[in-house]
């Protein structure tokens, strides 16, 4: 044979990038390929039988002689491959290897083609042909019977007068390919194989990454002496059925165009075509891929076939749960797409619908129930510790947030919304605009508003607006009352406690945002308790405000509901004070020790405070206490308040309240008003 003109990658130019290098970086591969053969480099020395690929002719170019050459244009040169690079060489005769007569009369083939792909190959790839006997084909002695390189970009290979001494042989490829997740090409060559009948089987077979993990269950099934075609169809029913496909309703579908009904075998199908067999094939591809480079993809293939081999079952839950994890990234933020893209980039045919298979594996891997009409609307969580989606239970967040619901739209699980993982369980509302925190994500709250629970608006969720801003939107013709509780008080409950440090500073901070709003002064009244009077003070201080009235109001008393003082502090010194008066203000409970909430209400918000409004100024502060505010809370927004406690654990923060708006016509309008962040504590 005659002497290579040059290797086909030289220098330093031809550094290949080591396994550790991530698929985010461009492959050398890349720099190979231009648009048109004016792209070209120059054809000098420095390039002499080197190859590029041209795509706009989809055929490798090389450099001979001075002159860029296609690859259809061999007429004085050869051309080789090997580790996923092509090489120019000179013109020589490889005889077809003889046969040995002792094996049989053989099996020839004028040409013997198909595809290579896992995200197709690309130029440079060698395609190889071994023989392999039907009483020993899972040895790994074998007699080489043909050879061939890809010139093209689009994985397809074509082997030309192949002759064999059996019906079996073995075809692996070993290059660069396209990439089904990132859309480059990979940074490393790798080899897939196809163990295939060669006779009766027509002249095509193609390589993938189903007919590569096959081939040791094959060779175990073969040992005990199960037929070929049968072994191979255990095989890939077993590999299916690994990746969560259902292959009776697989092989019920029909794949080939021209009429026939037999199911295909792997090396008839492809990454692309519009078969449910491709997208099966599309998906398991994927997955196997993820964000892996070469050398760990390859790593994750032989070794799930050799798990397989054994009983036909992948018994490795943890190799399962890292691609279902992988795969519920994709969903949950439909990057399914970019796979869709990438392959459709590629111009090699169309895309089949390969999302529903990857969406089919992850409940398996998970322990999912199946999803069917019994269990629509079904939302769960994973429970398995090795998921990075793991929750040790339903409503437990410190893991994990995510959450899984069983569509009724083609009963599949996906990855639940926020609304449906967070309202799972819920029923109706209790009452109109009742108002739940979330199960999942505890910071959200939703609203039952027209028969529906929906995402609460911030006001709707906390149900308090803040104080200033409602003074800032006041009419000039309207009034205001601002009934709040005190601030931040210390441990003496006893009306001679006073407000911590803390308080005092949150009172004086409330008179400030206020007076960024309006210079106005302020009527102020208290209840007669030291820390409701040095709220009102604070206010007031931090308002800027020296002359002011600061009148006790007898209906200020925390006391305002209680009937029977004797049974209201019974129930509260048995059953706590929060729980005994936010039952007593939503349900009506304790009726022996309380006043009825609206007859009590009224009586504070007309006979003591519109009574005496004409007294007062145009903006008041009334500086009062909790159990006063619970109730008038309840009353003034007909149940919707968030300070149920006995239900919800929800209590009224310091200097929240209600804000009375008086028009000018008379009409009274309430607001449930907060001083502090949150009206809530």
């Amino acid at each position: 044979m005659a002497v290579a003109f040059v290797v086909g990658c030289d220098g330093g130019e031809s550094v290949v990038p080591g396994e550790d290098d991530t698929p985010e970086k461009t492959s050398f591969f890349d720099t190979l390929m231009v648009q048109g053969a004016g792209d070209l480099p120059g054809c000098d020395g420095s390039r002499e039988g080197r190859a590029f690929f041209v795509r706009n002719d989809n055929l490798a170019h090389f450099c001979v002689n001075g002159v860029w050459r296609k690859a259809s244009d061999s007429t004085d040169f050869s051309i080789t491959c090997s580790d996923g690079f092509l090489h120019a060489v000179g013109k020589t005769f490889y005889p077809i290897p003889l046969l040995d007569q002792g094996q049989g009369a053989g099996v020839y083939r004028a040409t013997l083609s198909g595809t290579v792909r896992n995200g197709p190959f690309v130029f440079g790839t060698s395609v190889s042909l071994s023989e392999a006997r039907e009483e020993n084909f899972y040895r790994s002695e074998s007699v080489s019977s043909g050879n061939a390189c890809m010139v093209s970009n689009d994985g397809r290979y074509v082997m030309e007068e192949i002759t064999t001494a059996s019906d079996y042989a073995k075809i692996s490829a070993t290059g660069y390919y396209r990439n089904i997740v990132t859309g480059r090409t990979s940074g490393n060559p790798v080899t897939l194989s196809v163990l295939t009948k060669v006779a009766g089987n027509g002249d095509s077979a193609n390589v993938n990454v189903l007919t590569h993990l096959e081939i040791p269950r094959i060779e175990q099934l073969a040992m005990n002496h199960i037929e070929f075609g049968a072994a191979k169809a255990q095989a890939e029913r077993e590999i299916f059925a690994a990746f969560g496909i259902d292959t009776a309703q697989l092989y019920s579908q029909n794949f080939y165009t021209d009429g026939r009904m037999e199911k295909p075998v792997a090396e008839d199908l492809d990454l692309v075509g519009n078969t449910d067999y491709n997208a099966a094939l599309l998906a398991i591809a994927a997955m196997l891929q993820g964000d892996r480079n070469e050398g760990d993809m390859m790593n994750l293939i032989n070794n799930l076939a050799e798990d397989i081999k054994g009983d036909g079952v992948w018994n490795d839950p943890n190799w399962k749960i890292k691609i279902a994890d992988w795969v519920v990234g994709m969903d949950s933020s439909w990057k399914y797409n970019d796979i869709r893209n990438n392959v459709s980039a590629w111009g090699v045919g169309p895309v089949p619908n390969f999302e529903k298979y990857m969406r089919a594996f992850f409940p398996i891997a998970y322990g999912f129930e199946p999803c069917g009409a019994s269990n629509a609307g079904k939302v769960t969580y994973v429970n398995q510790g090795q998921s990075v989606y793991f929750a040790n239970d339903y409503e437990h967040a410190d893991h994990s947030r995510v959450r899984f619901i069983c569509d009724a739209n083609g009963f599949q699980w996906r990855v639940a919304t926020a609304i449906e993982k967070d309202t799972a369980g819920f029923g109706a509302g209790e009452y109109d605009r009742e108002i739940r925190e979330g199960r999942v994500n505890h910071d959200t709250y939703y609203i039952f508003d027209s028969g529906k629970w929906r995402v609460a608006t911030p006001q709707e969720a906390d149900g308090f607006t803040d104080i200033a801003e409602v003074y800032a939107n006041l009419k000039s013709n309207e009034k205001a009352v601002f009934i709040i509780r005190h601030s931040e008080r210390t441990n003496d409950t006893g009306p001679s406690g006073h407000l911590t440090d803390n308080g005092k500073k949150y009172a004086r901070e409330l008179g400030e945002r206020i007076a960024a709003v309006g210079k106005e002064d302020f009527y102020f009244g208290y209840s007669g308790y030291t820390r409701t009077q040095e709220t009102c003070e604070g206010i007031a201080q931090g308002k800027g405000q020296a002359n002011y009235s600061l009148d006790v109001l007898p209906y200020m008393d925390g006391a305002w509901y209680v009937k029977d003082a004797d049974k209201a502090d019974a129930y509260v010194d048995s059953e706590g004070g929060w729980e005994v008066y936010s039952r007593y203000a939503f349900t009506g409970a304790y009726d022996d020790a309380f006043y009825d909430l609206e007859t009590r209400s009224e009586q504070l918000l007309k006979d003591e405070i519109l009574a005496n409004i004409s007294s007062m100024k145009r903006v008041n502060v009334m500086c009062t206490h909790d159990y006063l505010v619970v109730p008038l809370l309840a009353y003034t927004t007909d149940g919707h308040a968030n300070v149920r406690y006995y239900e919800k654990y929800r209590w009224v923060n310091y200097m929240a309240g209600v804000a009375m708006i008086i028009s000018a016509d008379g009409s009274v309008r309430y607001i449930p008003v907060k001083g502090l962040d949150s009206g809530t504590m």
